[in-house]
């Protein structure tokens, strides 16, 4: 276990979503720092949760490889996936930074636009607004010999930090899976092509066919409601999880579960989509809600270190830390995650440490250079496990036999209560129960 070698008091984040607010509350809280900095490309804070009808240009087809597409995202202005009716998956409880609650009124899934309205208030009530520049992208972020992070922005400024937080987020690359004949049914626009970023409302779909393909939360709200006003849907799914299977028994008459997607078929006159066991000749549109590829444009030297093609980042301790320079640390990279609370103690453990009050937890995941999405995707048992090391680490405990036999009922970086575990765990239920789907 090492404690950080430099004093560290300049610190910039980048991105002014839910993960660069935690990251400034977390390090204004230790009173260590003399420079917090947010950097945000849009002219709003909320990050994702801010709702637009607007979409950004589409990706190129397919979309494998986000160090091929992430030039598309150093455009200043960066539009939300979020669709317009859009409600979280989870419980207002479950789902908070948990020593700042949703309002008491509010109710128990939220709508999109209640949850942006919550972080801006938040961002207003802690007076965090003031460490915010808006309409600022950042360019390029490099680190020095003299132990500087020099921070390039879309205003020709470059200043000088001693620690850089990466909260971007990773919903702007979307991963279109290279399926043989997509680029020319691309080329031929026989069938109309998108990913789930760019979904908004069913009504376009109106009398179409439509194939959806994934079995995520945005691919089943899509299903849900598209199927009220096309003629058919189709959805595909690799992988089933609770969540797909307990919407699958819930689908309307009009949709159809199939078999994986073999390849595209493209004649003279018609253009087919082959399955595994089948042939679908009346598809109208594809909507691909297969997720999104990782990547830091603004990070030159990302290329084949933190990124191989994006499905997850390398080199990293405890999915936080640059293992070669602990002062670059990025938040809320985990899949299946309750984001809030958990980079809010991500945060924590960060601002901590890099104040000198902690040290660094050996490192215990594997740095397989396998690019394999899965070792970034956690569920309930293992975010459990996770979110409660991070918690026994905020609190000084940093050997495997303290974190394990700890006990703390800190409202923020304490045990996760009995009461928190059990509506993350019947989230999917309870959501049906309250909304109907």
């Amino acid at each position: 276990m090492s404690f950080i070698q430099k004093n560290i008091k300049r610190v910039a984040i980048i991105g002014g979503g839910p993960g660069g607010l935690a990251a400034a509350r977390a390090l204004r809280s230790e009173g260590h720092f003399d420079t917090i900095t947010i950097f945000e490309r849009n002219n709003h804070t909320g990050g994702t949760w801010k709702y637009t009808p607007e979409t950004n240009p589409p990706p190129p087809i397919p979309s494998t490889n986000a160090l091929l597409v992430d030039r598309t995202l150093r455009t200043k202005e960066l539009y939300s996936p979020i669709y317009a009716d859009l409600h979280t998956n989870l419980p207002k409880s479950v789902m908070c930074f948990q020593d700042a609650a949703f309002p008491e009124d509010a109710p128990l899934f939220l709508h999109h636009e209640q949850v942006m309205r919550y972080l801006n208030e938040l961002a207003i009530k802690e007076d965090l607004m003031p460490l915010i520049r808006f309409s600022t992208l950042v360019q390029r972020v490099r680190y020095y010999e003299n132990k500087v992070w020099k921070v390039t922005t879309s205003e020709g400024t470059t200043e000088d930090f001693d620690a850089v937080v990466v909260a971007t987020g990773h919903y702007a690359v979307p991963y279109i899976p290279d399926i043989p004949g997509l680029d020319e049914l691309n080329d031929n626009r026989r069938i109309q092509l998108m990913h789930s970023r760019d979904y908004r409302t069913p009504e376009p779909f109106k009398d179409k066919t439509v194939l959806v393909v994934g079995g995520g939360s945005s691919a089943n709200d899509i299903v849900r409601e598209t199927a009220s006003v096309a003629t058919k849907v189709y959805q595909s799914i690799r992988t089933h999880t609770e969540l797909s299977r307990q919407a699958v028994e819930r689908n309307p008459p009009n949709v159809q579960q199939i078999s994986l997607i073999s390849h595209i078929d493209n004649d003279e006159d018609i253009s087919s989509v082959q399955l595994q066991d089948d042939v679908l000749e009346d598809v109208d549109v594809i909507i691909f809600g297969t997720g999104y590829l990782y990547s830091f444009p603004f990070l030159p030297f990302q290329r084949d270190d933190l990124i191989m093609t994006g499905q997850k980042v390398h080199h990293l301790n405890h999915y936080m830390f640059y293992k070669k320079n602990p002062t670059l640390c990025f938040l809320g990279l985990p899949i299946r995650v309750v984001p809030m609370p958990l980079m809010q103690r991500q945060s924590i453990v960060m601002a901590r440490y890099w104040a000198g009050k902690i040290p660094m937890v050996p490192h215990v995941e594997m740095d397989s250079m396998d690019d394999a999405r899965l070792d970034f995707v956690m569920g309930v048992a293992r975010e459990i496990q996770y979110s409660e090391q991070l918690g026994a680490w905020a609190q000084g405990y940093t050997d495997k036999k303290s974190m394990e036999q700890w006990q703390s009922d800190d409202p923020v970086t304490g045990r996760l209560s009995e009461n928190w575990i059990e509506l993350r765990k019947n989230a999917l239920l309870l959501r049906y129960d309250y909304l109907g789907y």
